[in-house]
């Protein structure tokens, strides 16, 4: 199973900026993403419901700086059952659930 991007993601990922600045010598990379776009799609896909005759379900949507960040706590690889583990675990803590959609 491969990973797709919708047009309506596409549109989400538009608002990822990049800040470069030297900083005591050293390199400092900020990224920022305006996540309300974000946290609006998942909030009307929750009023929406599940479409119950297909066999998937959209869980989550997590903007990208924020599984950038989760990456580099947890130093595990995109894509690896223990980084989606990870993943599970941050989400049903209940800090997350705002990138809910329709859960585990």
């Amino acid at each position: 199973m491969g990973w797709r991007q919708s047009s309506e993601e596409e549109e989400m990922t538009e608002h990822v900026k990049t800040k470069i600045k030297q900083e005591d010598n050293k390199v400092v990379v900020s990224r920022f993403q305006d996540i309300q776009s974000i946290l609006d799609f998942n909030k009307e896909k929750q009023i929406n419901g599940h479409n119950r005759k297909s066999d998937f379900r959209h869980v989550c949507h997590i903007p990208f700086v924020e599984l950038e960040k989760w990456l580099h706590e947890s130093g595990l690889r995109l894509g690896s059952q223990e980084f989606a583990e990870y993943i599970k675990k941050k989400i049903i803590s209940g800090e997350y659930s705002k990138f809910i959609v329709h859960g585990y």
